[in-house]
């Protein structure tokens, strides 16, 4: 039976402990999923505002811009360095059947005496392309292009040229591209009309059209530019046209693994166009979010178990064999005997075990001091200080997990006095000034004269916490130490000036084994009980604990110690900013 409780208890702590850490590797992916999609449909709002620039530009000209003009005001954009995944920024011009031949001319009377409005026939308006910047290489292609003669492009026009707002093509081939490295892609429309008309109605704005100022996009380019921003390290995404993920609308893939652990589908809308974006999380990121602690909760789990079998198996021994030696009333004597004899040992042994648990971790300690005192090469003396490291590891573990076991167990009490505040103060805080001082660290105590009523001991542990805390996070600067009265109680205030606390960790750091900057869970950094044990501590004295902190400003804990003792609570208050 207790080998099957024991069991259980293993195996449902493990449980919950892998269902934590699974909720928030979840969390984690889905916020860097939603950071991935806002990162889309930013860099292309970005695009828009560039194209709602140049619509500005042909407006100002009263309708007609310059191709010299074209050229200066993409140019200054720098479009190729700062803004990568655009293929170019391009002007179509609305130009009705009967005008065709005469637009034509006058391209030819400019010097493009190849130029002609493409494909061939007989429409009732046409759109060709007459600017696009950078104007060389594959946008060469689109020079002179009516892009309202395919239906796909001239679906998007027309829903750009009625409502008055950006609006995407759905996925297609652009004719930018060649029969080398074939890329989906896609084009932004902003349209242009002539202000002087009316433009209330959708009929209004039909009439009135000048032309679009538009952007063709290559998918492949303009996702790996914002994947490039590091999100490939973390994330697998793939993007598709429409709201249905088949191959047919796909635009983007940069290899989901089809066993990820971890996977999204996330919707957004392009400028009227709706896009569905599938992420996963790469083996890096399910990496980054492993946590070995539930397999140590397990193994620890286990041979807690079997160590409680085997001793429970040795008393149903010792009662069964008492029970055999009362059967029999011959050997009634002997069996009294042997009874007390097996009573008093187990009694010796309990006794020994609580009072000697540290004693083999101790034993141990001396005997790595006597090997390293003994080791002469070099290798040796790194194995010894591995071991010792090792050691020094699992004495500290040890000694703050039975602290905090003791604390939780509620077997201690306060034993109040009157205590002299900044001789308590000045004598706790001189071992933290030699430290800083080998740090570089300045380190500065200021209290006047306060007396207070509390339990030495406690208050002595949780200054101390503290103090190692600021100790171990700053790296440069001051630790300050102050005390002041105030209406009803005195704050102790221990002030660093280390990385500070972010807003979202403020909450985690009281809870047991946490640590900020320790993810990967070096023990030589600490086990993150230092300030659980402040909080166990402050909670049966009845003192409230407040944290004060901004990242890049440090943190403040103020430790509120009350005039008259309280009934034993404890208020652990977050603030985020530094006063």
């Amino acid at each position: 039976m207790v080998f099957g409780l024991g069991l259980l208890l293993t195996g449902l702590a493990w449980w919950l402990l892998t269902e934590q850490n699974h909720r928030l590797a979840e969390a984690r992916f889905r916020a860097l999923a939603r950071d991935l999609a806002g990162d889309v449909t930013a860099r292309l709002d970005t695009y828009e505002q560039m194209l709602q620039g140049a619509v500005a530009m042909v407006d100002a000209g009263g309708g007609q811009v310059s191709r010299t003009e074209w050229r200066a005001y993409v140019t200054g954009l720098h479009v190729e360095d700062r803004y990568p995944g655009i293929q170019g920024i391009g002007y179509a011009k609305r130009v009705k059947a009967p005008d065709r031949e005469q637009h034509e001319a006058a391209l030819h009377a400019a010097g493009f005496y190849s130029y002609r409005v493409t494909p061939e026939g007989e429409r009732p308006e046409y759109f060709p392309i007459i600017y696009i910047e950078p104007f060389a290489s594959r946008n060469l292609r689109a020079f002179g292009f009516d892009m309202h003669a395919e239906p796909t492009r001239q679906a998007a026009m027309e829903r750009a040229r009625s409502t008055g707002t950006a609006a995407a093509t759905a996925r297609l081939r652009l004719v930018q591209e060649t029969e080398e490295d074939v890329q989906p892609g896609f084009l932004i429309y902003v349209p242009v009309y002539d202000q002087a008309l009316p433009l209330t109605t959708a009929n209004d704005r039909r009439e009135a059209l000048l032309g679009f100022v538009y952007s063709p996009f290559r998918a492949h380019d303009l996702m790996r530019s914002i994947m490039g921003q590091g999100a490939s390290q973390l994330l697998d995404i793939r993007v598709h046209d429409g709201t249905e993920a088949t191959s047919d609308s796909l635009m983007f893939d940069s290899a989901i693994a089809q066993d990820a652990a971890f996977q999204e589908v996330l919707y957004v809308e392009v400028f009227g166009r709706p896009w569905t974006l599938v992420l996963s999380g790469t083996h890096a990121f399910e990496e980054s979010v492993a946590s070995a602690t539930p397999r140590a909760v397990l193994f620890a789990g286990l041979i807690i178990t079997l160590l409680l079998v085997a001793t429970v198996n040795s008393v149903l021994q010792d009662r069964d064999r008492m029970a055999e030696l009362r059967r029999s009333y011959d050997a009634l004597a002997l069996a009294r005997a042997e009874a007390e004899q097996a009573n008093a040992a187990k009694s010796r042994f309990l006794a020994a075990a609580s009072h000697d648990l540290r004693q083999p971790l101790q034993t141990l300690g001396i005997y790595l001091h006597m090997i390293g005192e003994q080791a002469d090469s070099p290798r040796l003396r790194k194995l010894v200080d591995a071991a010792r490291d090792g050691f020094e590891a699992t004495q500290r573990l040890l000694n703050s997990l039975m602290d905090i076991a003791t604390l939780e167990t509620g077997v201690i009490s306060p034993q109040l006095s009157e205590l002299d505040l900044p001789v308590f103060l000045e004598r706790i805080c001189e071992e933290g000034r030699l430290e800083a001082a080998g740090k570089g660290l300045g380190f500065r105590v200021t209290c006047g004269g306060a007396r207070v009523t509390t339990d030495p001991a406690m208050l002595e542990r949780i200054v101390r916490n503290l103090l190692s805390n600021a100790l171990k996070y700053t790296h440069s600067g001051t630790i300050r130490v102050t005390c002041r009265q105030a209406r009803g109680f005195t704050a102790i205030k221990v002030q660093d000036t280390g990385p500070g606390i972010p807003q979202d960790r403020l909450h985690l750091i009281f809870e047991d084994f946490y640590q900020i900057g320790n993810p990967e869970r070096d023990r030589r950094k600490g086990l993150g009980l230092g300030l659980a044990t402040v909080a166990r501590l402050s909670r049966l004295l009845g003192y409230r604990v407040r944290v004060l902190s901004r990242p890049g400003r440090g943190a403040i804990f103020l430790v509120e110690i009350p005039d008259e003792a309280p009934a034993p609570r404890q208020t652990t208050e977050t603030v985020t900013s530094v006063a």
